[in-house]
């Protein structure tokens, strides 16, 4: 029976990823029989004098950059405090360490090549850097000699046996690399990913009719959402002549992913007769796929440090591979490290199918970054240049709400909307979106109609429940209604505080106030940083008689930085409490 990896691995090596897996060095602390600190910063009582003051600060510095994630300044810090004592295997570690996290492939194999010489325990990584080198000059043997000595436990149960194979692929042990994909068979949740690589494989070294058979094994199930392999898996069609079918197969997946860039680029090249490559060619780019598909599956499992060094590894092999630059990219935008993000989407090259998805990806950061004109005139221009495009569109509208310039946010949502194309699955997404514009902008009509046409092509979804039935029970029209859909939107998602504060309001708007200060109260609980909640729960216990705990709730209210419109309001209240009937105008 096949073993189910236990997920747990993943989770918990996220966290640790760059100091056990990446480093090779065991976790150090009580019981291990080392403390943190390298030996040079300690004697016989715990402290080194002989040390340059100097180095405790650089290394310091170093493990709170890595903490933060700032891994350039971890590497420059680490590799000063390396210069100052480069003989203590701790540092060495570290600064190795540092140079995987920051991508900095030729000074990871100098330092790769220092802690394999040494022998220092555990140095699986540094083993992996060197067998990356060798592939990338052809030195199978040596490559595979590397790998056979890494261990296969943590990442490596995914990395060992898909790297293995395709090095004995440039040995040309064509049944061994077979073979040692079979390792992957233990495991649940490889197999497919062991019926993609085989069929590769087989694909590149002429082995027709197993890789059909692979092709198809890995297509059934959740990886045939995986575009890579329905565009090898064309190509190979189109090798052996079945034109027809490969079309086939690139138009189903477009039915249900119109929006792809790869398989509309390709579609696109059939049409016009064009040449269309293979996925992978040599046993070097077998590796760097094998090296970019565990760094997107360990990415799902938002293991970013293992992801992004993975990512790296694949560029050793293959400085062109476009979508292991967008894969870092992602993970820099995750971690907010937006200026990297933009390097790593401006290394997209302009033929590439990921060109434009890429250039909207810079406006929008370049607009976080606090360059508002030359986002909005990036945008501008992708809009006019792809005008059959809506994803331009559809930024340039949520750039436009996210500066509250609403007018212009419904302008590019109407015109997404009249240009969808393909992307219809969206539409219901455009039309609550370009309803709260037109509801910022007191065109309730127009607000009113969006809204209900996105709930008619999305019956059940909470949100677009929450702000028409909020909207409703705020303006005090069509309260039963109201009252149907945000309870409907809370049985959806009881754990969201926004959600419930529509409800417990609803409440407040019919006047029944018991029920609407009980949902308020859990609003809060769920969701105690807003100020609206904080001042609708307040306007609930003024109206229950508890009217000290009303106060308390508005100056919460005011604390939190509401509104600025909101702010005379409940300074009103704090001062002269509610009147005695309720305002459903306010």
């Amino acid at each position: 029976m096949a073993q189910r990896v236990n997920r747990k691995i993943f989770m918990c090596l996220s966290s640790v990823a760059v100091l056990v897996l990446l480093t090779g060095c065991s976790a150090v602390g009580e019981g291990t029989g080392r403390d943190y600190a390298p030996l040079p910063f300690q004697d016989e009582g715990g402290v080194d004098s002989s040390v340059s003051a100097t180095l405790p600060g650089k290394y310091l510095a170093g493990r709170q950059a890595l903490r933060e994630k700032d891994t350039q300044s971890a590497t420059d810090f680490f590799d000063a405090a390396y210069s100052l004592n480069g003989q203590d295997d701790f540092l060495l570690q570290n600064t190795f360490r540092a140079a995987l996290s920051n991508g900095d492939s030729k000074r990871a194999l100098i330092l790769a090549e220092e802690i394999v010489k040494r022998n220092i325990p555990r140095n699986d990584t540094a083993q992996l850097v060197l067998a990356i080198d060798a592939i990338h000059q052809s030195r199978f043997k040596d490559a595979r000699q590397r790998v056979d000595e890494i261990k296969a436990n943590g990442f490596n149960i995914l990395l060992k046996p898909v790297l293995s194979a395709w090095i004995l692929v440039g040995e040309g042990k064509l049944p061994e690399a077979t073979k040692a994909l079979e390792q992957l068979e233990k495991y649940e949740g490889f197999k497919l990913l062991k019926s993609y690589h085989l069929a590769l494989l087989a694909h590149v070294s002429g082995q027709t009719e197993l890789a059909r058979e692979q092709y198809r094994l890995a297509l059934k199930g959740p990886s045939g959402r995986a575009v890579r392999l329905v565009q090898s898996y064309g190509t190979f069609l189109l090798e052996q002549g079945e034109k027809v079918a490969a079309r086939q197969l690139f138009e189903n997946y477009k039915k249900r992913f119109p929006l792809s860039p790869t398989i509309n680029r390709l579609l696109d090249k059939l049409e016009n007769d064009e040449s269309i490559d293979p996925l992978i060619g040599s046993p070097i780019e077998g590796a760097a796929e094998a090296l970019y598909s565990s760094a997107a599956i360990i990415g799902q499992e938002k293991a970013n440090g293992a992801a992004v060094t993975f990512a790296y590894f694949s560029l050793m092999l293959r400085p062109d591979l476009t979508v292991a630059n967008v894969l870092l990219a992602e993970i820099s935008e995750d971690r907010g490290q937006l200026e990297k993000a933009l390097g790593y989407y401006n290394k997209v090259p302009e033929h590439s199918p990921y060109y434009l998805n890429a250039k909207i990806r810079i406006a929008w950061l370049t607009y976080k970054l606090g360059d508002d004109a030359t986002a909005l005139s990036t945008l501008n221009k992708l809009t006019i240049d792809n005008p059959t495009e809506v994803e331009p569109l559809i930024v340039l509208a949520d750039l436009s709400r996210d500066r509250k310039d609403w007018q212009n946010a419904a302008a590019a949502y109407g015109k997404a909307i009249d240009n969808i194309g393909a992307a219809k699955a969206r539409l219901w997404s455009l039309h609550y979106a370009r309803g709260i514009a037109y509801e910022r902008m007191n065109k309730w009509e127009l607000a009113e109609a969006d809204l209900l046409h996105a709930l008619t092509l999305k019956p059940n979804h909470p949100q677009i429940l929450n702000y028409l039935g909020y909207s409703w029970a705020d303006r005090g029209e069509k309260l039963e209604k109201a009252k149907e859909l945000l309870i409907k939107a809370v049985s959806l998602r009881p754990r969201d505080g926004y959600i419930v504060d529509s409800l417990g309001w609803l409440y407040y708007r019919v006047q029944d106030f018991d029920n609407a200060a009980l949902q308020l109260e859990k609003a809060v609980e769920l969701q105690p940083e807003d100020p609206t909640i904080n001042d609708h729960l307040g306007d609930a216990y003024w109206r229950v008689g508890r009217q000290d705990e009303a106060r308390y709730q508005w100056q919460r209210a005011l604390w939190l930085d509401p509104e600025a419109d909101q702010i005379p309001i409940i300074q009103k209240k704090l001062n002269e409490g509610l009147a005695i009937q309720v305002d459903l105008e306010k």
